[in-house]
């Protein structure tokens, strides 16, 4: 995760002594989360320049504390080439002006300027606008420069190239015959102690024959996330099940909720849905396949789900197409949740709140946890515009948030509300 840096800009035309009451308030609003906050207003071109040199590995937040900064806003940007900064003003002393202008010749040179503001700097109000920023903040510096495994027997494609050019991510595949070798190494010792943690906290409906097949696999994963510093790793399932004749399913579902981002089908528009997941709701997201869309319901299906969202103790059971042990069935809680779903060039995030009615293993026509998503809009429409078919259902309401994110990586944000007006 990058680091995040807030740095205060000011004109001395509007006097030192106004500028510093309003920059003392200000770190009272970022004290609350401990990021690094540049120790002196940059009042100059040259300094502006210099200190985008230096936090050029950094996602900025430049606080405009009055107006005539916009060039060194501008300035310090294009010294470093830093193709994302954050922009926060307020309505006092043309702070407001300049924190527009900057954005502006930003945009103009291919950059993203993502611009929050203030109507008063020392109120309540202004608290929240900075909560929100830093939530997105927060987001886009995890997400950019990420790592990523991909568990897999395939070369690097174009769906991979393209999610490393869109997040300055790495992409690397890891072969499942390495895999294989790892589950093979595992010490008898480890083995033994996550197959007793997945039978505590699994109900098992079928045989538990491969349950010592299926830790060493949750061994393997775990390590190659761990040992290679990811902050995802995913797995190809279905050449995997196949060719071993387990399924990812109870390590996916465990490994999510020990805090490794783990996604299942070597999807990568899953990986930046559940990478969104788990840094704004603070817990897994759920990948879903869409099933049905009727009237204002959504059902959505797949065959695993973390345990830190499940609303009940899992079961393990045969998986859905291959009947191979185990897919994972559980409720999740009836709350509002936000759907997300990114087309394959990484351009177009599709995006909407709804409300979770109705989960857990509702039919055998289909994968073992399905959910039905009810919205406040006719939904029938979204097959045809779904930009794929893997959702992320994250808990909780993060529309705008998402929306917001997206501009920073230069993805264009859409809401399944507007698809039902075509």
């Amino acid at each position: 995760m990058k680091p995040i840096v807030v740095v205060p800009f000011a004109s001395e035309v509007h006097g030192k002594e106004y500028y510093a009451n309003v920059l003392e308030v200000f770190r009272k609003h970022f004290g609350r989360y401990g990021i690094e906050f540049h120790g002196d207003v940059v009042t100059s071109v040259e300094e502006a320049e210099r200190l985008g040199g230096k936090y050029q590995g950094f996602v900025p937040i430049a606080l405009v504390l009055t107006g005539g900064t916009s060039s060194l806003v501008y300035k310090f940007v294009s010294g470093g080439s830093i193709d994302k900064v954050f922009i926060l003003a307020h309505s006092e002393h043309n702070s407001m002006a300049s924190a527009v202008s900057a954005r502006t010749k930003i945009e103009r040179d291919g950059f993203s300027a993502g611009l929050y503001w203030c109507d008063e700097y020392y109120s309540i109000d202004c608290e929240n606008v900075v909560d929100k920023l830093m939530l997105v903040a927060r987001t886009v510096a995890f997400v950019d420069g990420s790592r990523i495994a991909v568990a897999a027997d395939r070369e690097k494609g174009d769906v991979e190239e393209a999610f490393e050019s869109r997040f300055n991510a790495t992409v690397d595949i890891v072969s499942l015959s390495k895999v294989a070798s790892m589950m093979d190494s595992a010490s008898s010792e480890a083995v033994s102690e996550i197959s007793k943690e997945i039978e505590s906290k699994f109900d098992f409906e079928v045989s538990k024959q491969a349950l010592d097949r299926v830790a060493r696999l949750y061994i393997a994963l775990e390590k190659i996330a761990k040992e290679g510093k990811y902050d995802v790793v995913s797995i190809d399932c279905f050449p995997f099940i196949i060719k071993h004749g387990i399924t990812p399913c109870i390590p996916l579902s465990l490994l999510n909720s020990k805090g490794v981002i783990a996604v299942c089908e070597a999807d990568l528009t899953a990986v930046f849905g559940m990478m969104l997941a788990k840094v704004l709701s603070g817990r897994s997201g759920w990948i879903g396949n869409t099933v049905s869309f009727k009237s204002k319901n959504a059902m959505f299906s797949h065959c695993t789900i973390a345990l830190d969202i499940a609303y009940e103790k899992p079961r393990a059971l045969q998986h859905f197409e291959t009947g191979a042990p185990y897919a994972v069935t559980a409720s999740m809680q009836n709350t509002v949740a936000t759907i997300v779903s990114v087309d394959r060039d990484f351009t177009i995030v599709a995006v909407d709140r709804g409300r979770i009615v109705k989960s857990g293993l509702l039919t055998y026509s289909t994968c073992r946890t399905q959910t039905i998503i009810e919205f406040d809009f006719p939904v029938d429409n979204i097959p045809r515009y779904a930009p794929s078919n893997h959702h992320i259902v994250i808990l909780g309401d993060f529309v705008d948030i998402i929306k917001d994110v997206s501009y920073m990586f230069n993805m264009d944000a859409v809401t399944y509300r507007e698809v039902a007006m075509w």
